[in-house]
């Protein structure tokens, strides 16, 4: 379920962190929650465009988000991994 509104979140939360692999991860790890989440939403009656909506905003501030998973997501630790 491609929503707009999880792409524009899940592309301000990625586009902080540096390294391009835990991008993807993260983006996908995200677009997933927030589907849940949405889906959870829908199956109490709510309209799919309110809760994509509400989905979003539970996650919080998405430019905090991006900076917590960067810090967690580094490229000097994640090379070490690789």
């Amino acid at each position: 379920m491609a929503s707009k509104p999880f792409d524009t979140f899940c592309y301000q939360v990625c586009s902080l962190i540096r390294w391009k692999p835990a991008r993807y991860a993260a983006w996908a790890e995200l677009n997933a929650h927030l589907e849940d989440h949405a889906a959870a939403l829908e199956a109490q009656g709510m309209e799919s465009e309110e809760a994509a909506r509400r989905a979003v905003e539970a996650m919080g501030d998405p430019y905090k988000l991006g900076h917590q998973l960067d810090q967690c997501h580094s490229p000097q630790i994640g090379r070490a991994h690789v």
